[in-house]
C-alpha cells in the first residue's frame, strides 16, 4: 500500500508544479509589454519621377508612402528620380505615414546610386528591397546602412531602418525562411510581389487568386513565425472597387497585416479591410482586461460570454488591440461591469 500512496504523492506534486507552470505562463503573458507595431495597412508606392504624384504624397493618409525608385521608373528617369526622392526625404515637409524607399534590386546596376543617394536622408525609415533572394542581399543592405546612415538609424542606434524584403520568385520563396531568420534589427516585414512571381513560376493569374493561395500563405506563416510583418499583393484592377475589398478581405483572412497600394484611391478601402472593427476591438479589450482580472486572481482559463478564454485567446485579443493602437483607433475603457 505504501507503494501506492506514494506513487499518488507523486502524481499530485507533478500536477501542481504542472499546474503552477501553467498560472506563471499566464502571469508572464498578462504583464509583458509588447511595442505597439508600424502600421502598414496600406502601403501605397509613389513614383519618384513624378513631382505631382511626389506633392500629392504629403496629403495622403497611407500607413506607409513608398517612393519607387525601381519599376514606375523608367531606366532613362533613374538618376532625376534619385535626386527628386532624396530631396523629398531630406525636406522639412513629411508625409502623415511611415516613409519607404524602393530601391532598384541588387545586381541591377542601379542599387549602389539609390542607397548613397536615399540612406544618408533625414527623413528614411525604411528600405523597400526588390528581388530579395537570400539572406546576403540582407546582410548586404544592412552593411550600407551601417557606412551611410545617419547613427541613430544603423543598427546600434534608436530608430535603425527598417527593411522589407520582397518575396518575387521561386528562388526566393524557397529561401523564405532564412530570408526571415536574418537581419536584426532591422528586416521588419516580407512582401508578396504577386505579378513578377506569376511571372517567374509561370502561373496563370486568375480572378480567384487560387493559383496564389499557397505562396501568400507561406510567406504569412514563414513571416509570423519570425515576428515579422506580411504585406499581400496589389490590386492591378485599381477601378474596380468591388475588386479591391475581396482581395483585401480576403489577405485579412490569411493574416496579412496590410496590402500594397499603386493608386490613392485604393487606400482608404484597403485600411477599413485591416483594421480591427469596433466590435473586434470591444472583445479584444474585454479579453484583456477580464484575463488580466483573473490572473490578479491566480485563476487560469474561465469563461466569458459563453466561450473558454486561456492564453492563445488572450494573446490574440492582444493582437487586435496592437493593431488598433498602431492604427489609431480609440481603445474602449472596461471595468468589472463589463464582463
Amino acid at each position: 500500500m505504501s507503494g501506492i500512496y506514494s506513487g499518488c504523492f507523486t502524481i499530485r506534486s507533478v500536477c501542481k508544479k504542472s499546474f503552477e507552470s501553467t498560472c506563471n505562463q499566464y502571469r508572464l503573458l498578462s504583464t509583458i509589454d509588447v511595442k505597439v507595431p508600424v502600421s502598414r495597412r496600406a502601403m501605397l508606392y509613389v513614383p519618384g519621377s513624378n513631382p505631382r504624384m511626389l506633392e500629392k504624397s504629403f496629403d495622403s493618409n497611407a500607413d506607409s508612402i513608398a517612393y519607387d525608385l525601381e519599376d514606375s521608373v523608367a531606366p532613362g528617369l533613374k538618376a532625376e528620380a534619385r535626386r527628386s526622392v532624396a530631396d523629398v526625404l531630406n525636406g522639412s515637409r513629411k508625409p502623415k505615414g511611415e516613409i519607404v524607399a524602393r530601391i532598384n534590386a541588387i545586381g541591377t546596376g542601379y542599387e549602389e546610386d539609390d542607397l548613397n543617394a536615399i540612406l544618408p536622408t533625414k527623413n528614411v525609415q525604411a528600405i523597400a528591397l526588390p528581388k530579395t533572394n537570400s539572406a546576403e542581399h540582407i546582410e548586404y543592405l544592412i552593411s550600407k546602412i551601417n557606412q551611410l546612415a545617419i547613427p541613430s538609424k544603423r543598427s546600434n542606434g534608436e530608430n535603425p531602418i527598417k527593411i522589407i524584403a520582397m518575396i518575387e520568385n521561386a528562388k526566393a520563396m524557397i529561401e523564405i525562411e532564412n530570408i526571415a531568420k536574418s537581419g536584426k534589427r532591422h528586416l521588419d516585414a516580407l512582401l508578396f510581389a504577386a505579378e513578377d512571381y506569376c511571372a517567374d513560376v509561370g502561373l496563370t493569374r486568375t480572378p480567384t487568386r487560387e493559383e496564389l493561395l499557397y505562396p501568400r500563405s507561406k510567406l504569412v506563416t514563414t513571416a509570423k513565425a519570425f515576428g515579422l510583418q506580411a504585406i499581400d499583393l496589389v490590386c492591378v484592377d485599381y477601378k474596380n472597387p468591388d475588386a479591391l475589398r475581396e482581395e483585401s478581405e480576403e489577405g485579412k483572412r490569411l493574416g496579412f497585416d496590410g496590402k500594397q497600394a499603386i493608386h490613392p484611391n485604393q487606400v482608404e478601402m484597403i485600411h477599413e479591410s485591416f483594421a480591427p472593427s469596433e466590435k473586434a476591438i470591444l472583445k479584444a479589450a474585454r479579453v484583456k482586461f477580464s484575463f488580466e482580472h483573473h490572473d490578479k486572481a491566480g485563476k487560469g482559463a474561465y469563461t466569458l460570454d459563453g466561450m473558454m478564454i486561456d492564453a492563445p485567446v488572450y494573446k490574440q485579443a492582444m493582437k487586435v488591440i496592437r493593431k488598433a493602437q498602431a492604427a489609431g483607433l480609440s481603445i474602449p475603457r472596461i471595468s468589472l461591469n463589463d464582463i
